[in-house]
């Protein structure tokens, strides 16, 4: 599910939305004619059929993409079809997105030269959604499936790797390939599953988090159109592409949005963890502006995740 699909959810979305004024409040229902809620039925059913679904994930393969010039060992996981992007939907959490938000200082050390985007949604049921049909049943399914990806990156990418006892790998430092993570696939599975660390979400996985670091890209270079494309595309209920920088609020908490994404397992710094790379975002309607029920442990659960930026 790549770039494509986003094209055509917005299509299917904007010749909803376009309508629903021309529309009389009553029809025929043997006319054939399509209701606001017939479209949405199709449109996510549609959404649900691609191979990029989440819930493909499970059928999905790792790809080695680490090359000479890496600092890291890199796996990206790839759809069914061959494709790097996979999608789900979900209520934004917490957005990093605009230039008041970007220019907020991280808790962690990070430099000016790079920028990095966040995005959060939060994986509670709430209930009937009128922008998306079974809301709460795909957000269950969500839920379960990005927790399960550390397993998969344990089995699918590095106890192949390790198994074949490499006397280099990047990002390992060779001391400790030297002594080895087991002699049995098995030893090395659990091994890895003790000094595992992030999974791009946090303990009670009710917080799924996405984040890219634009390299060598500023928060005013970023305003550009054209390097705002390069690293992540929003776009509104009509399809139309928003500049998330300038305009304040355009991704916001409570928002119902589609998210598409890549799932990477890497190495690095010696430490082994599952990251989540937003890559393009499409706002399927809006949501109130402010938290729901129990917000307050949502809130510390992302603050104390973010102090621990490691574990998310």
């Amino acid at each position: 599910m790549d770039v494509p699909d986003l094209t055509i959810a917005s299509s299917v979305m904007a010749s909803e939305t376009s309508t629903d004024t021309e529309r009389p409040a009553k029809r025929n229902k043997s006319s054939g004619s399509k209701t606001s809620v017939d479209k949405r039925v199709a449109f996510c059913d549609r959404i649900r059929s691609a191979t990029g679904w989440f819930e493909t994930m499970a059928r999905g393969t790792w790809k080695n993409c680490t090359t000479d010039k890496s600092r890291r060992t890199l796996f990206v996981m790839q759809t069914p079809d061959g494709g790097d992007q996979f999608c789900c939907v979900g209520k934004v959490f917490n957005a990093r997105l605009s230039k008041e938000e970007l220019m907020m200082p991280l808790p962690y050390d990070t430099s000016d030269e790079h920028t990095e985007l966040h995005v959060s949604l939060g994986l509670r049921p709430s209930g009937e959604n009128e922008f998306w049909t079974n809301y709460d049943q795909d957000i269950a399914k969500v839920s379960e499936s990005f927790g399960a990806l550390r397993g998969k990156a344990i089995d699918g990418a590095f106890v192949p790797l390790l198994a074949e006892k490499p006397d280099k790998m990047v990002g390992i430092p060779d001391s400790r390939l030297k002594r080895g993570f087991g002699k049995t696939k098995k030893d090395i599975a659990t091994a890895l599953e003790s000094m595992w660390g992030g999974t791009g979400m946090n303990g009670e996985c009710d917080i799924v988090r996405f984040k890219r670091k634009c390299y060598s890209t500023t928060v005013d270079q970023l305003a550009s159109m054209d390097t705002m494309r390069k690293w992540l595309s929003v776009v509104d209920e009509r399809g139309d592409t928003v500049n998330y920088v300038e305009q304040p609020k355009s991704i916001r908490t409570g928002d119902t949005v589609l998210l598409w994404y890549r799932v990477l397992a890497q190495a690095c710094a010696g430490n082994f963890h599952v990251s989540l790379e937003p890559r393009q975002v499409m706002r399927l309607g809006r949501g109130d502006d402010g938290m729901a029920k129990g917000s307050a442990g949502l809130a510390a659960a992302l603050a104390a995740a973010m102090e621990r930026d490691d574990e998310v």
